[in-house]
């Protein structure tokens, strides 16, 4: 792992968490890997404390196992759970750009727009890691927009393990360029103000998304 860089002006528990959860949803500490925290306190420089709150707030995520008198692992991914991720991830963001659609601006025009562009150039320059990134902010962008803090928050929790399947079957042949033509297709309903297309665009993306997802889980996590 690359040494990461601790603010010690800031909160040391939450910087420990946000480092190891995205390390976990990229699978760069992959599932089942043992989380030592003599390890990470060399690694970061700090106390075991805040790694000890970091890890308790990543079981509750889902994304650590803690066992009493046996270990800590990075939790092995959960099919059932991540089919129930999918269905709350689409409830979720179905609702908040409905509302979404009514406070689109041009400034959030511009920002979808220059996210569709720069997934577009990752697909050309073979980066999918980026990819995702872009993908997720995207969608990120719209719940921000709703103003639906409580969604948002929830929708970052529930957004862990599915990252961390896509991120595992980042080498499997899938859809590549689709999922920018219905990203296109849920701005081009955002221009529109109307809350039911917005919907609707929103729904058929994340449908064909879990139908990845499904696919994901028949090739690779199920053996």
């Amino acid at each position: 792992m690359k040494k990461p860089v601790i603010d010690r002006q800031q909160n040391a528990p939450r910087q420990v968490y946000e480092i190891l959860r995205s390390r976990i949803q990229s699978a760069e500490i992959a599932p089942g890997t043992s989380i030592n925290e003599r390890y990470l306190t060399e690694l970061l420089g700090i106390s075991r404390t805040p790694i000890r709150e970091a890890v308790k707030r990543l079981a509750q995520d889902g994304l650590i196992t803690i066992i009493p008198n046996v270990g800590t692992t990075v939790a092995l991914v959960n099919t059932q759970r991540i089919i129930e991720c999918c269905v709350i991830r689409r409830s979720l963001e179905c609702a908040a750009i409905e509302t979404a659609a009514k406070n689109f601006d041009t400034a959030t025009d511009l920002k979808l727009s220059q996210l569709i562009d720069e997934q577009d150039n990752t697909i050309t320059t073979g980066d999918m890691v980026r990819n995702i990134a872009v993908d997720t902010e995207f969608h990120y962008t719209i719940v921000g927009l709703s103003g639906f803090n409580t969604i948002e928050s929830i929708l970052k929790t529930t957004m862990g393990e599915i990252l961390r399947v896509r991120h595992l079957s980042i080498k499997l042949p899938g859809r590549l360029r689709q999922p920018i033509i219905e990203h296109k297709a849920i701005l081009n309903a955002l221009r529109s103000g109307d809350p039911i297309k917005c919907s609707a665009a929103m729904r058929d993306h994340l449908d064909k998304s879990y139908s990845s997802i499904v696919d994901v889980i028949d090739n690779i996590l199920i053996k």
